[in-house]
């Protein structure tokens, strides 16, 4: 698999981002499961579970006999406080660490095979949203973690998956065996004895190794769709997975700036009715795309209508808000996976609002640097591109983006801390489905974001892969790979 980035290249829940799974879901293993078609939950490291009436803890019997690799002891209910304990710690720097000390009390082991999770809201989503393969909280090893410190535990992780790490090469090569002589583990039997994981910035690049048989599978952009197809390579889509959006700086309670333009929400709905959403959902994004008002995947927002195509109505908006002439701005913009088409989108986007007057400055940078800045306060005064990631919980992406808990929401009030609050109070499903609607409709009125749309991501791949069940809120399960006919 060649990936666009190793992200931080670490090997432990807490001490890196989400952009890891691909590598760290095949060493370690989750609590729960999802099914990769319907969702529903399927038992894992925990065999079965039960939601206290009142929504406010969680309690999970663990499967027995589950050993560590290397002989690192039997898995427990010490090492599910652990892990949770050290995600949801102030020193950590995992994108989840926010939301689970949001969502979660303590964590309490009953006995060797039992926890109790304590709740600090009511989330009758909790456990697909925190505890499931569709986030990055997967079981570390207590005794391994405590003998041999975070740097040497992060350099040769141990886990229970049914792969283990045989080679890394930082910023080059990540390698992966199939434990048990090849065999896996009590969970799944890998169709495929190694995966080596590479480490490909260029697009270009990724495209000619799949072409010469030395990747499998690859994020590719758009525009390579059709050549690789002609090729004999096909397109794998992971449905709906992220989100092309344009953030504003300065808009949370946390880290307010009364002095950018954008304060005024006429400004803020003149820039998305600036944006001709149908032209970049068509030419950059190969009409991969559902326009949505929303800037993470929420399926009670998909029928929400966007804004429209109307550059008049923005030169009216901006001229009423005190800017007829309009204003010059700041858009940083990075590529990721998701996401490489961001700088082509901050292209498009800052040429559509030359024409209503608003001229943006485009300064590249990192997902690297921008993450650091943006958690402490230092992207007030600009705005930037980024990408959505669809949640397993709807609950946790509302905490994540519009809750002033959050280390990365960007636009907090009142209003939407009480309506995130009281969403995870909601244990009726379709008052909750209702009020996530109701939200949805809000932040679209007040253009919390520039909205651009629901995005599938591509992957080509090989004739020596089968099927992918992967996740639309993650690209994980390669363990689940299966042999094409070659």
């Amino acid at each position: 698999m060649a990936l666009p980035t190793f992200s931080d290249g670490t090997f432990l829940p807490w001490n890196g981002s989400t952009g890891r799974k691909p590598y760290l879901d095949t060493i370690y293993e989750y609590l729960v499961y999802l099914d990769p078609e319907t969702h529903e939950l399927q038992p894992g490291l925990a065999e079965r579970w039960q939601v206290a009436a009142d929504g406010r803890s969680v309690t999970l019997w663990l499967r027995e006999g589950i050993q560590f690799h290397d002989g690192w002891g039997e898995f427990g209910a010490a090492d599910v406080k652990y892990t949770l304990d050290r995600i949801r710690d102030r020193s950590s720097i995992a994108g989840i660490a926010s939301t689970f000390r949001y969502a979660i009390r303590d964590v309490h082991i009953i006995d060797a095979h039992t926890v109790r999770i304590e709740l600090n809201h009511p989330d009758i989503e909790f456990i697909a949203g925190y505890l499931s393969n569709g986030v990055n909280a997967p079981m570390v090893s207590r005794q391994y973690v405590e003998t041999v410190g975070d740097e040497a535990a992060s350099r040769v992780p141990v886990g229970t998956g049914p792969y283990r790490l045989a080679a890394f090469q930082e910023d080059t090569l990540i390698e992966v065996a199939a434990a048990n002589d090849g065999h896996g583990n009590w969970r799944v039997q890998p169709e495929f004895s190694h995966i080596r994981f590479l480490s490909v910035p260029e697009e270009f690049s990724r495209a000619a190794m799949l072409k010469t048989g030395e990747a499998d599978i690859a994020p590719i952009n758009y525009d390579s769709i059709d050549a690789l197809e002609r090729f004999g390579l096909r397109t794998f889509y992971v449905e709906g997975n992220w989100v092309p959006v344009v953030r504003f700086g300065g808009l949370s309670e946390k880290y307010p700036n009364a002095d950018v333009p954008w304060q005024d929400v006429r400004v803020r709905q003149a820039l998305n009715y600036a944006v001709d959403k149908e032209a970049i959902v068509k030419h950059i994004l190969h009409g991969q795309a559902a326009i949505v008002p929303g800037d993470f995947g929420v399926p009670e927002w998909r029928d929400i209508p966007p804004y429209p195509y109307d550059p008049e109505r923005a030169r009216q908006l901006l001229a009423s808000a005190g800017y007829p002439d309009g204003f010059e701005m700041t858009l940083r913009t990075f590529a990721t996976s998701p996401g490489a088409e961001l700088p082509i989108i901050a292209e498009a986007v800052t040429g559509f609002w030359r024409e209503v007057g608003v001229r943006a400055r485009i300064v590249p940078t990192t997902w690297t640097s921008l993450r650091t800045a943006w958690s402490s306060g230092k992207t007030t005064d600009i705005a930037w591109t980024h990408r959505g990631l669809a949640f397993a919980s709807t609950l946790q992406g509302l905490v994540a983006s519009i809750h002033s808990s959050s280390l990365f929401s960007t636009f907090t009030n009142a209003h939407t801390a009480a309506e995130v609050d009281a969403i995870g109070m909601e244990l009726d499903a379709a008052r909750r489905s209702q009020r996530i609607r109701d939200l949805g409709v809000y932040l679209r009125d007040q253009a919390a974001s520039v909205f651009i749309g629901y995005a599938n991501e591509p992957y080509a791949v090989s004739d020596r892969v089968g099927n992918w069940p992967a996740l639309n809120n993650q690209w994980t399960n390669l363990d689940l790979v299966t042999r094409g006919a070659r």
